[in-house]
């Protein structure tokens, strides 16, 4: 092939690839919709939009649809759907988010869920349900010491360990499960990574 021929097509293909780039930017990753359209529900919406202009969220979505709603508990099922605590938050809302999320992820794979809950059963027999320190089942505890340690471990790649640890001690629920995953750190990580649901 002559030497021109390459260097057109090479640029071609760049170009192509930088349009692509541009089409396809942060902020095309959520469809973001609001429920009762108020003032806090489109606050948050602008925010939650911003944020996802603003970093490179690809390896933690797993859901494209999102809701905002004002009086709602936040839940990653059957659509993502948060509140407007965080409207004026950007730290707190993009923990929100990515927990949420996560709960999409975790939710792909359920050999190694059941697998790493019963390893935390052995080293945690007794845990809270219910009220601000647990989740509102047995299973749901467990689940969520691997929910929100990998919610803690994607704060800090894209906010740092200070604004992470500020968000997690202005949580009001799960309070022992962000406790103990801080405090139990190594040991929860290594069955997160035995059980390979980390998050590369």
């Amino acid at each position: 092939m002559p030497r021109h021929i390459a260097i057109t097509k090479q640029l071609v293909v760049n170009l192509l690839s930088l349009l692509l780039f541009a089409g396809l930017g942060f902020g095309q990753s959520a469809k973001i919709n609001v429920t009762a359209n108020t003032s806090r529900e489109r606050e948050t919406k602008a925010r939650l939009e911003h944020l996802i202009e603003s970093y490179n969220l690809d390896k933690y979505t797993f859901t494209h649809d999102v809701v905002i709603e004002e009086r709602t508990i936040n839940h990653a099922f059957p659509v993502l759907t948060l509140n407007v605590r965080f409207a004026n938050s950007s730290d707190e809302l993009l923990s929100s988010y990515l927990h949420e999320q996560l709960h999409w992820y975790l939710r792909e794979h359920p050999v190694q869920m059941q697998d790493a809950i019963a390893q935390l059963r052995r080293v945690y027999p007794r845990v809270p349900v219910g009220g601000t320190e647990g989740a509102e089942t047995l299973y749901s505890t467990y689940g969520h010491l691997i929910d929100c340690y990998l919610e803690i471990q994607a704060d800090r790649k894209l906010i740092g360990e200070q604004r992470t640890m500020a968000v997690i001690q202005d949580k009001g629920h799960y309070t022992w499960i962000y406790k103990t995953d801080l405090e139990d750190e190594a040991r929860i990580a290594a069955i997160v990574k035995g059980e390979r649901l980390e998050l590369n």
